[in-house]
């Protein structure tokens, strides 16, 4: 390790560290920058990785990393500021393709910026509104829907990919087009009621019911389309009178999460986010 340590020295550090002393930085601020530049190089040594392959996911591992360490935004925010002058001058000199840690700072978003999810008032109007549904059908079906987009936090297309055999006990397969993509925690009252919804899918007559594998079904189609969803739900926020998409629920299930203290790791996993960027923001205004 000790050889590589060097040879990454006398091949990046060393002539960045003497273009930073030509610019005529101060000495703490080099020993600063090399430090940083130090801990990227040693993660792409773990990573088992090479300069030459580095790209912007690559930042955002390194970066990440640093978050789950308990480090500081503002400390995670310098070492990739410090990367990207890194990159910029290895780009300058044809020594590194584009610069992938040009835009890769977290940030903390503004209240207008942050993502909207319900209220608990919202919530439990909307689930009332779908309980009063007359339609046996509808009204199970409807719900498994509502407890699927606010409790399992799904995306509008995952829920129309979902399969009668994505139901566990304790957890929900996600999918994309056939290929699993991850597991949800489920609680009892969700799989209570997707356990209804199955079980009144299963007294439906029609042959497309009984030959579909997806779990969601319209009254003419084996497959229920995520505009058929999203219909769903518009008609609810009609009635209710405040706007409400399938985003929105999604939304307020990271939300729940982040108020619980669930770790902002877990989170991102189960929301299926691709970076902690966008996990972030349902810990704004917590404590």
């Amino acid at each position: 390790m000790e050889g590589v340590k060097n040879q990454y020295s006398e091949q990046w550090i060393e002539p960045f560290t003497d273009y930073l002393r030509e610019k005529g930085k101060e000495e703490s601020t080099v020993k600063l920058y090399a430090a940083e530049i130090g801990h990227f190089l040693d993660w792409l040594k773990r990573s088992d990785k090479s300069m030459a392959s580095v790209v912007q996911e690559d930042i955002f591992a390194s970066r990440d990393e640093l978050y789950i360490q308990g480090k500081r935004l503002s400390t995670i925010n310098k070492y990739v500021s410090i990367l990207a002058s890194f990159f910029k001058w290895a780009e300058e000199r044809g020594m590194a393709k584009g610069n992938p840690a040009a835009s890769a700072r977290y940030y903390t978003p503004k209240k207008n910026e942050l993502p909207r999810w319900l209220t608990a008032e919202e919530e439990a109007s909307l689930l009332a509104l779908a309980e009063q549904e007359k339609n046996p059908f509808k009204r199970s079906r409807n719900l498994a829907l509502l407890y699927v987009l606010l409790n399992m936090g799904l995306r509008l297309e995952e829920v129309s990919e979902l399969q009668v055999s994505s139901v566990l006990p304790d957890e929900l397969i996600v999918y994309d087009r056939g290929t699993e993509l991850r597991r949800v925690p489920m609680d009892s009252k969700t799989y209570a009621c997707l356990s209804e919804w199955i079980e009144q899918r299963a007294l439906a007559s029609k042959e497309c019911y009984k030959t579909s594998m997806h779990l969601f079904v319209t009254e003419r189609s084996g497959y229920m389309q995520p505009r058929a969803v999203q219909f769903v739900i518009e008609g609810y926020a009609e009635k209710l009178g405040f706007e409400i998409s399938c985003h929105d629920l999604r939304n307020t299930f990271c939300r729940r999460l982040a108020e619980q203290g669930t770790p902002i790791l877990l989170l991102k996993r189960w929301a299926g986010h691709k970076s902690f960027l966008t996990s972030y923001q349902y810990y704004s205004g917590l404590k």
